[in-house]
């Protein structure tokens, strides 16, 4: 298998600064390896030493067979990405349906459907930067038997471009001007002009059989049971789904890398409540648990039988403001809201140092990251001011008033986690020195991404952004009219469009790094959302289970076909 290095907050493959660099059994050969070149950045580490007893392969090998059985809060909804805003989907859709490539542990393209990743060292990218071209794997099968072929490809293309389907965005999809198949595997990627993270793109979004779902209207694609029960091409498959309880997916025995999947079986088990789940962790009810919370990821420690994984990751605690509603719209007001947040003292009292503050979307080592942009440190007299400046006077009540609106707001947040009721308790404390009035919403994770951040019917609303390879931010801040899919507040600022759209039309890192630093400083001033912490990963892993590698660029389950279990 040939990768291709990132590093944190990079996706450069496309700009060629990559190179292939070894084969392990069963996949193609990879071309002779040239020279890496990478971005002055620092990789995602561990923050905390993995459990070799959990993670590491004995001498003798995997053995094949057994269970594991995967907790966590949430269900999914569909399970195709650009249809469903919740990771969950995207994790377990990936276990069963491959997309071309993925990203690994240590943040390198991995090829999956593909015999090598793409770079402009290999020529599979055009010197112009306007053709791509994707080498299959001729081996490769839907779980139906029928064979994965360019024009699986290309009809996945054409539904991210199909007006009325459910795609949540289309950015970089949308520079696409054809996608040709000159034979059952080459798929070549034509663009009207560059998009730097592309690749990136493509790693979140799983291929679809154009022999099940071809000749369908958008509107039949949208309700397709296909999407609730996949036929895919990844190393599992779909069994069954009993709605607010478990998913079974059992192993592909006609997967393409020989001898995996190791596991049999993979359940995805429905705990909405974290104590319970902590508790059935230290049962063995359950094996391994995905993002455990800071505060339950210090009980899980004192769990004999279970090691912790924890990683940081590129992926920003925040809280999602809507920008268009009355008081929320005028930028002295959300500017007041983040200097009244305490970040320091939240990650460091209350969630004893396992979480670092976070000031903006970028990580402080991102080669992009702009240290100029505006920082709002916790200053209650500041954001007083603020608010005094603007005209926002306190009533009898406390909470200040303007033009017959209220500063009085609804934080919706996911039922059954106590560590975010308790930071959103601390955040509400400090709103309400300065006149803000908060309340928390609390709402299942389905009303939450399915119906109220998709559709910006909310006022607030707090969780983690998705986890990103790329400092590309065009996704989260374009203006709502360039469709970007994760800009939930309806945040618009022209001159921000101007400087994310030439950081994507050009390969010069240096380029890149100065539209980026533009766009942050303005950001920053804007105070679209309001940023708290940066999410650290806490996987716990009970002994039994082995091979185990974290995702701290990507998602969960990425190499799940290299579990196995040792009884």
């Amino acid at each position: 298998m040939n990768k291709v290095v990132l590093r944190v907050t990079i996706v450069l493959a496309i700009v060629g600064l990559f190179a292939a660099a070894c084969a392990p059994a069963a996949q193609p050969p990879a071309p002779a390896a040239t020279a890496v070149q990478t971005a002055p950045t620092a990789a995602v580490q561990p923050t905390t030493a993995p459990d070799t007893s959990a993670t590491t392969a004995p001498a003798r090998g995997p053995k094949p067979g057994g269970q594991v059985v995967v907790g966590h809060g949430q269900e999914p909804d569909r399970f195709w990405q650009p249809f469903s805003g919740l990771t969950v989907s995207h994790e377990l859709g990936n276990a069963m349906n491959l997309p071309l490539l993925q990203i690994n542990d240590k943040l390198e393209f991995i090829p999956r459907l593909l015999t090598e990743v793409p770079t402009t060292e290999n020529g599979l990218i055009s010197a112009d930067g306007l053709s791509i071209t994707f080498p299959l794997r001729d081996d490769v099968m839907w779980h139906d038997g029928e064979p994965f072929t360019s024009a699986d490809v290309k009809f996945t293309a054409d539904v991210m471009m199909m007006e009325g389907t459910d795609v949540t965005g289309r950015t970089g999809w949308d520079k696409i001007v054809a996608v040709e198949t000159p034979d059952e595997h080459t798929a070549i990627f034509k663009f009207s002009e560059i998009d730097a993270p592309f690749l990136s793109r493509l790693s979140l979004v799983s291929m679809l059989p154009e022999h099940i779902l071809k000749d369908k209207t958008a509107e039949e694609i949208n309700k397709d049971p296909w999407f609730r029960a996949p036929v895919g091409t990844g190393p599992f498959m779909f069994k069954e789904w009993v709605p607010g309880d478990h998913v079974t997916l059992v192993k592909n025995p006609n997967y393409f890398e020989e001898g995996k999947p190791y596991l049999d079986t993979l359940i995805w088990k429905i705990v909405p409540d974290s104590n319970a789940l902590v508790n059935q962790v230290q049962t063995g009810d359950v094996d391994v648990a995905l993002r455990v919370s800071d505060t339950d990821a210090v009980t899980v420690k004192g769990f004999g039988n279970v090691g912790l994984v924890s990683s940081s990751t590129v992926s920003p605690w925040l809280i999602w403001v809507q920008n268009e509603i009355p008081g929320l719209k005028d930028k002295a007001v959300r500017q007041s809201l983040s200097y009244a947040l305490d970040r320091k003292g939240i990650a460091e009292q209350l969630l004893k140092g396992l979480m670092q503050p976070a000031e903006g979307w970028l990580p402080s080592d991102s080669w992009a990251y702009n240290p100029e942009a505006l920082q709002m440190p916790f200053d209650i007299d500041k954001a007083n001011q603020l608010l005094d400046e603007a005209g926002w006077v306190k009533g009898a009540d406390g909470i200040r008033e303007k033009d017959g609106v209220k500063l009085s707001f609804k934080i919706s947040n996911i039922a059954g986690q106590q560590q975010r009721i308790q930071i959103l308790t601390q955040v509400i404390a400090g709103w309400k020195k300065i006149g803000v009035d908060a309340q928390i919403d609390l709402v299942d994770v389905g009303t939450l991404f399915g119906d109220m951040l998709p559709n910006h019917n909310f006022q607030m609303a707090y969780s983690y952004s998705g986890l990103t390879a790329d400092p590309d931010m065009s996704v989260m801040f374009f203006c709502p009219e360039n469709d970007p899919g994760g800009n939930y507040g309806n945040y618009c600022n022209p001159k921000v469009d101007e400087f994310l759209k030439a950081q994507l039309g050009t390969f010069d890192l240096a380029k890149r790094k100065e539209a980026l630093s533009q766009a942050q400083a303005l950001i920053a001033e804007d105070v679209p959302y309001l940023y708290l912490g940066w999410r650290a990963d806490h996987t716990a892993v009970n002994n039994r289970v082995k091979g185990y590698l974290p995702a701290p660029g990507y998602i969960e389950l990425w190499n799940a076909l290299d579990w196995y279990v040792e009884e």
